[in-house]
Order: C-alpha cells, then sequence, then structure tokens
C-alpha cells in the first residue's frame, strides 16, 4: 500500500507516508544503481513524476507548499534528464521496429537505431557532471522529506473528502479539455499535455484504490496503456526534432525520408489508440466524478 492513501488515516499523516516513501525509493536507487546509472535514473524521475501526482491532489488546501515542491521536483528531474532523454529515442526505434507497419524498412530502422545507440553512448561518455548532477538529485529528495514536517491539511474527514475529491476532479476536467484539443489540433504540444493529465489521472486512482478497488485498478489499467502510448508519440516528437537539428547524425537523406514515413505511420495508429482509450476513460462529467470520490472517500473513511 506504499501508494495509496488509507481513507481512515489522518490525510497529512498518509501524504507524508507516501511522499516519505517515494523519496527514499528515488535516494536508494539513485545510490545503489542495481541495474545501471540509466535506468536509476528512469526509476527515480517515475518517483519524482508520483510525488508531483500526489502534490497536484493536495494543491487546493496547501497551494504553496505544493507549488514549492512541485518546482523542487521538477528541477530534480531536470538534472537528470540528458541520458534519458538519449536513451528514450533508442526506444522510440525499438518500437518503431516491432511495429508490423515496418517490416519492410527494418534493415534502414536498425541502422538508425545503432547511430542512436552510438549517441547515447556519447553522451554518456562525456557527461563528467552526472555524479555531481545524481548526488544534487538526492539532496533534493532530502530537503523534501525534510519540508514534510511543514505540511499541514485539513484534519476532518469530510474536509478530506472534499478536497481529495476536487484535486482529482480538477485534473480529471483539465485531461477532458486536453483530450478535445488534441483531438482538434492535432498539435504535438497538445498530444503532450493529454499525456500530463492521463499520467496524473493514473496516479490519483492509484493513490484512491482503497475506495472502490475493481474500478480504480481498471481505470489505472487504461490510463497506463493510454499514458504509454501517448509516451511513445512524445518520444517520435522528440526525434523528429533531432532530425531537424542533426539529420547526418542519423542517416542518409533517403534513409531519414524512410524514417519520416514509419513514424508518420506509427503516429496515426498512436493517436487513434489513445482516442479509443481515453474517450471512455474520460467520458463523465467532472461534477459527477467529484461527488463520486467524495461520497467514495466518506464512505472508506467510516
Amino acid at each position: 500500500m506504499s501508494y495509496r492513501l488509507r481513507p481512515g488515516a489522518k490525510l497529512t499523516r498518509e501524504i507524508r507516508r507516501i511522499a516519505t516513501e517515494q523519496y527514499r525509493q528515488a535516494i536508494a536507487v539513485l545510490r545503489t544503481q542495481p541495474d545501471g546509472e540509466a535506468e536509476a535514473i528512469h526509476d527515480a524521475r517515475k518517483c519524482f513524476k508520483r510525488l508531483r501526482g500526489l502534490m497536484r491532489l493536495i494543491s487546493g488546501a496547501a497551494p504553496d507548499f505544493a507549488a514549492r515542491e512541485n518546482a523542487r521536483l521538477r528541477d530534480a528531474a531536470r538534472t537528470l534528464s540528458q541520458l534519458r532523454d538519449a536513451t528514450a529515442l533508442v526506444e522510440a526505434l525499438d518500437h518503431l521496429i516491432e511495429s508490423e507497419a515496418t517490416a519492410d524498412n527494418h534493415e534502414v530502422l536498425f541502422g538508425i537505431r545503432s547511430r542512436l545507440a552510438e549517441r547515447r553512448d556519447r553522451i554518456a561518455a562525456a557527461d563528467t557532471a552526472g555524479a555531481e548532477r545524481i548526488t544534487a538529485a538526492i539532496s533534493a529528495c532530502e530537503a523534501g522529506i525534510a519540508a514534510l514536517d511543514g505540511l499541514s491539511l485539513p484534519g476532518k474527514r469530510a474536509r478530506a473528502a472534499k478536497l481529495v475529491s476536487r484535486g482529482v476532479a480538477k485534473n480529471y476536467g483539465r485531461a477532458v479539455s486536453a483530450l478535445e484539443t488534441a483531438l482538434a489540433s492535432g498539435d504535438p504540444a497538445h498530444w503532450h499535455d493529454l499525456r500530463k493529465r492521463i499520467k496524473y489521472h493514473r496516479m490519483h486512482v492509484q493513490l484512491l484504490g482503497a475506495l472502490w478497488p475493481g474500478e480504480m485498478a481498471l481505470r489505472a489499467d487504461v490510463a497506463d496503456l493510454a499514458g504509454e502510448a501517448l509516451g511513445d508519440d512524445h518520444d517520435l516528437v522528440t526525434l523528429d526534432a533531432l532530425i531537424a537539428a542533426d539529420p547526418d547524425t542519423l542517416g542518409t537523406t533517403d534513409e531519414i525520408a524512410v524514417l519520416r514515413g514509419c513514424m508518420a505511420a506509427r503516429a496515426t495508429r498512436l493517436h487513434a489508440q489513445v482516442r479509443d482509450l481515453v474517450t471512455n476513460l474520460l467520458a463523465d462529467d467532472r461534477k459527477l466524478v467529484e461527488r463520486r470520490i467524495e461520497a467514495l472517500y466518506k464512505d472508506a473513511a467510516d
């Protein structure tokens, strides 16, 4: 139950418990790096995202605290982003290669993947400040733990239920708007905004798993599928930016043309997949979601 609220317990205590566990998990993986530096950074950044989801849930009652801690977490994640971003581009090629639509172009794609892997390795070898950035991220986590002593949230269960339900509904409403905007515009920035909202929704239903276990688990699974698809789409956008900035790193003009065609086909499929998943996930009215969560929280707290 490390990332799950217990409605019957004091909300302040629960938020402190969950946040402390996530910070300590990030510290441990950054220090020990059991699967190497790149995976440690990836795992720590996932902890940071869960912490940011937690802060968004409670921001209505502690806006200054949530804003300050969100900024701390955002900055900590950015200090660790360079190697992870390079690794993500290699993974984007893996996903392209795995796609049935690219079967006729594997030779070209494998060549580009090899060059991206070499680029990732060069970035890792040239990163002489990597240890310092990891130390800085660990220090940020330790400061985050210390800051939790200053957090104070509503003690009464009715007020806690209201706070939590509003936090969930606020992000849910933004997710609905983000979906509408992304579908209408097709702009990569709007798809990326939808990705963030869906990921926060997944975190929120995980936190509230005790309220309605079956429904919350199902919503988390659907949001996870949509989030992964949106993540793959964002990696393609990042890859496209690299092509624009430094095409010679990846291959010849003809190879780049093949790559762009494969990317466009995969992006179309990913957007269709997300549309089908998220349209159902976000079918309810925001106010209905808020009332439902508030009632479930109160019932679970009794």
